[in-house]
């Protein structure tokens, strides 16, 4: 006896009313972000009464000698070395739109799936706007010159040669491709260059060395956070997937982590042996964020990784994130949400010398090896 079968198109077919969203992570950045002197990434709302860009005023410590005994101080005082770094903003936007026909046979509840998308769709572009800050040479109002493609490429660069070797010959003391220091070029192809895949991927060593550089840096990067009783100073480190793999497989790293950490309690569940986590290594917080981008040197794949001290990027709002409603609605058939802000991020940099030059404020760029897994 033959069954009967529904036709397809007779079929009922039933969805969960929740939807399932890809998985997106949080930057990472947010510890150290605030409005605070001493977080890595400073940010601003003074412009929420209007304007276009806002200056942050820099000052430099004071570095001549002084006077001694009866010399007369007058004629030898020495001028307030100020400087200021500008943060230009534009509105960023995007939207989703639904029709009545489409909310009628959806099943799902699309409408309650578009708020959070586009809260999402705006952290992502914060992340990515901060990376290509970190990885800019240069910066033109709103738009950033960086290393590599722009994660952001509606609004950054790529920086050109010119560009490089500019940023090349004003960072010796605060740039370090591979492990050694003699691997330098102003010209950035040679330098970057000299990066190789066996001996320059990010280690324990090349960690300290970076962050010697920011204490001997000319000008002097200001810790994130400091104990001077204890003479102690702490800087974080934004690491690409691949070298932060490479320094947690470190033989210094994995000695500290095995006999120098906690043991009691649930040391175990905050080890980095055994979870996920940021390492610490001589007073430097590492910390691995995975969207930032490797790029070719001509022959291998290199990343840059960022020492960062206080005030090395500044994030400026004119309009925090708000929900906007589309108003043509074309006879109440179609509905549109919408998210708008108004931001600027880059790097601060700041003129140093005779010649202005300018210089990143608060980063030590480490250039390692990003070898892809097998």
């Amino acid at each position: 006896m033959a069954t009967t079968t529904t036709p397809s198109d007779l079929q009922e077919i039933r969805y969960r009313r929740e939807y399932w969203r890809e998985y997106v992570r949080e930057s990472g950045y947010a510890a150290y972000m605030g409005n605070d002197a001493m977080k890595p990434i400073h940010t601003c709302f003074e412009m929420t009464s209007g304007g276009k860009s806002l200056t942050i005023p820099l000052v430099g410590r004071l570095a001549n000698a002084g006077v001694e005994g009866n010399t007369r101080l007058s004629g030898s005082e020495e001028s307030l070395g100020k400087h200021t770094h500008s943060v230009t903003v534009q509105f960023s936007r995007h939207a989703v739109e639904l029709s009545k026909q489409d909310e009628h046979y959806d099943a799902s509840n699309a409408r309650e799936a578009v708020r959070p998308l586009l809260k999402e769709w705006s952290m992502n572009r914060l992340r990515d706007r901060i990376i290509d800050a970190m990885g800019s040479v240069a910066f033109s109002g709103a738009q950033n010159a960086t290393f590599w493609t722009p994660l952001d490429s509606g609004r950054n660069v790529a920086a050109t040669s010119t560009q490089l070797n500019t940023w090349a010959a004003a960072h010796a003391d605060r740039a370090l491709f591979g492990k050694l220091i003699s691997n330098y070029s102003a010209t950035f192809a040679t330098a970057i260059g000299n990066v190789d895949n066996t001996d320059d991927k990010l280690s324990a060593n090349m960690v300290g060395v970076a962050k010697r550089l920011a204490k001997t840096c000319d000008p002097h990067i200001r810790p994130i956070r400091s104990n001077a009783e204890d003479g102690r100073e702490y800087y974080v480190m934004f690491c690409n997937p691949q070298c932060f793999r490479d320094l947690k497989a470190d033989s210094t790293i994995i000695a500290n982590n095995r006999d120098a950490r906690a043991r009691e309690g649930s040391a175990m569940d905050k080890n980095p042996l055994f979870q996920d986590g940021d390492l610490i290594h001589d007073g430097v917080i590492i910390r691995e964020i995975p969207e930032i981008p490797a790029f070719s040197n001509g022959t291998i794949n290199v990343a840059a990784n960022f020492l960062c001290g206080a005030q090395a990027v500044a994030v400026a709002w004119g309009q925090e994130p708000r929900f906007t409603a589309k108003k043509e609605d074309d006879y109440d058939f179609f509905t549109g949400i919408g998210i708008e802000e108004l931001v600027g991020c880059n790097k601060v940099m700041r003129k140093h010398g005779v010649a202005g030059t300018f210089k990143d404020h608060g980063v030590v760029t480490v250039f390692a090896a990003a070898v892809s897994d097998a």
